[in-house]
């Protein structure tokens, strides 16, 4: 590789680093705001997208008539969907959090059923500690699913963080891109 090359992939590197920090620091200062905004740039990519998949069956001639309407009525519910987060964000970050717990709980069901009936390759004790904490983590996560968002939004800010500065922490010394 020459040097010019390796010297823009180092840039490229830091850049995408610094902005995980920012990232990160800004998520974990701001959750609640910044989980708003990734509901707000998620609302237009629904309105967009959805509003595609209407265009693309209203001009799909020669495609199947069925695939031409289960397309425009898609697109249309992914544009409303669209239109919901962006008159109100919080409705569908809630919901996400809903599910979430919800798939919490019945993970954790899973898992205490296969812990009391036994399956092959698994240790009971385990098996079913795992399910209760699951069927807990549900249960705090349909109690509080705001706070539960702004926790996980936290823990990813966090993780931004410590990615970014890791990516410039094992980053060579300019030095060592000269020698290339």
């Amino acid at each position: 590789m020459d040097s010019r090359a390796v010297r823009t992939f180092r840039v490229f590197v830091v850049v995408t680093a610094v902005v995980a920090i920012v990232l990160g620091v800004t998520a974990i200062a701001w959750p609640r705001p910044s989980l708003v905004v990734v509901a707000l740039v998620f609302g237009v990519y629904l309105v967009v997208a959805g509003a595609l998949r209407v265009l693309a069956a209203a001009r799909g001639h020669g495609t199947p008539t069925l695939w031409r309407w289960t397309s425009g009525v898609v697109g249309t519910l992914v544009a409303v969907a669209g239109l919901v987060t962006l008159v109100d964000p919080v409705i569908p970050l809630l919901v996400y959090a809903v599910l979430a717990g919800i798939g919490f709980v019945v993970e954790g069901v899973a898992s205490l059923v296969g812990g009391f009936v036994g399956h092959p390759g698994s240790s009971r004790v385990p098996t079913i500690v795992s399910g209760v904490v699951s069927v807990l983590a549900g249960v705090v996560v349909l109690l509080a699913p705001g706070t539960a968002l702004a926790v996980f939004t936290v823990f990813a800010g966090i993780a931004l963080v410590v990615v970014g500065a890791g990516t410039l922490l094992l980053l060579p010394p300019r030095a060592a891109v000269r020698r290339w």
